[in-house]
């Protein structure tokens, strides 16, 4: 039996990742330790989605290395920042999109990673020891790291910030949470994203898993369901299905239970507004992430996202007038490139018309190697932290919450 120390800092979806590599290393006897000091292995599950991410997940390349374990360097920083990671470390990785592949560093294992089923717990709710750990602590302690971005969404942080039991706090540790990730990949071309390049195009679940992974939540006991993937609204456009017709079908389970939808891009949530009457109308939905990221037609249009904000508008409107319980969120970057003034405050005023109940304020931060970085001119940091003042200020005169999340460069805004 060999030890195994997991690791990550990444998303959600990444944290499924190796909640699943968890389940199939355990299944094939593997003890899995919370301190790699104890461990043969150590797998780390990486992030790169911007420079600043990338640099915090390289740097624990190299703190890892100093153990007497093996090290195998796995998720979207392998291909993201391919050149960097082989300047300090030669040994075994392997990309998002290929992470079926994990057999081939475990050869004997009698049980194959397709075979585990996919994972509906992030790993802090698989093994409580994941949540915070004497290493991090002392590693941070340091101050060897960029802005502790560790720090960002764990327990320990939050847990000061907002109160326990609030929404929002139950969001990010997808509190009593049972995720269904209905598909993997994006079919989307965001010119300030490079994480496509790691997770690849639509890749739908099963129609029939999806339902049984539901049905095996409500037996048990969770009530609250998170629909989450890269690109959430494209599901079953690969296998003859949709998203429409996902939803149609799980509502349609026996059951008490509520649904939250993760990053609904606007051209889905436009696209199937109107197919999606029927799930508003059943009371399941309880809440629904669509991110504008701006709410100005050129900027989007350099975003290369959907750009009819009029539509958006509407179809957002309509949204919170014929149901008003349903929590409508959204993502905001500030001072993307080339941004004016009367732009960003374009956004500002979409924020305080459509009334959303929350959401995540970003400062556009460059991505090296995404189309992104060729648009000028640049905003300045400067001006990108003076934006962000004001968004801050402009959201507190109208009536939300905020709060900055210690040494990060994001807030969140809400109405609890």
């Amino acid at each position: 039996m060999k030890n195994v120390y997991l690791h990550t800092l990444a998303c959600e979806k990444r944290e499924l990742d190796i909640a699943k590599i968890y389940a199939y290393l355990t299944k094939n006897n593997y003890k899995i330790v919370d301190s790699p000091a104890n461990s043969d292995i150590i797998i780390f599950v990486t992030c790169a989605f911007i420079d600043e991410v990338a640099n915090v997940n390289l740097e624990f390349v190299k703190f890892f290395q100093r153990y007497n374990a093996e090290l195998i360097v796995i998720g979207c920083l392998p291909t993201i920042e391919q050149k960097k990671l082989s300047k300090i470390f030669n040994g075994k990785t392997l990309d998002t999109k290929n992470l079926d592949k994990i057999d081939e560093f475990f050869p004997e294992n009698k049980f194959k990673f397709k075979d585990i089923d996919d994972a509906n717990l992030t790993i802090d709710d698989l093994k409580e020891s994941f949540k915070t750990t004497r290493l991090i602590k002392q590693y941070f302690k340091k101050g060897k790291l960029l802005n502790n971005i560790y720090y960002r969404t764990k327990k320990h942080v939050l847990k000061h910030i907002f109160k326990e039991n609030s929404h929002i706090y139950n969001i990010l540790l997808n509190k009593k949470s049972f995720i269904i990730r209905i598909s993997w990949g994006c079919l989307g071309n965001c010119s300030y994203c490079a994480i496509k390049k790691a997770i690849g195009t639509l890749k739908s679940k099963p129609l029939e898993i999806c339902i049984q992974e539901l049905e095996k939540g409500l037996k048990k006991g969770y009530r609250h369901v998170t629909i989450a993937a890269s690109d959430t609204g494209a599901y079953g456009l690969d296998i003859d299905s949709s998203f429409p017709n996902l939803l149609e079908k799980m509502i349609e389970v026996p059951g008490n239970f509520e649904l939250t939808i993760r990053d609904l891009s606007p051209i889905w949530f436009v696209k199937y507004f109107n197919d999606l009457d029927p799930i508003f109308k059943s009371g399941k939905l309880t809440e629904i992430d669509v991110p504008i990221q701006s709410a100005n037609t050129r900027i989007l249009k350099l975003m290369n996202r959907y750009s009819d904000i009029e539509k958006i508008k509407e179809c957002m409107k309509l949204l919170r007038k014929r149901y008003p319980k349903i929590r409508l969120n959204t993502h905001v970057i500030i001072g993307f490139p080339s941004e004016t003034e009367e732009e960003f405050r374009e956004t500002l005023q979409f924020l305080k018309e459509i009334d959303f109940y929350g959401g995540f304020i970003y400062p556009y931060s460059l991505k090296t190697g995404t189309p992104a970085e060729n648009i000028n001119p640049k905003n300045s940091e400067k001006v990108i932290k003076k934006r962000m003042r004001s968004t801050k200020k402009f959201l507190r005169d109208i009536g939300y919450n905020v709060f900055h999340v210690p040494k990060s460069n994001f807030f969140i805004f809400n109405k609890e």
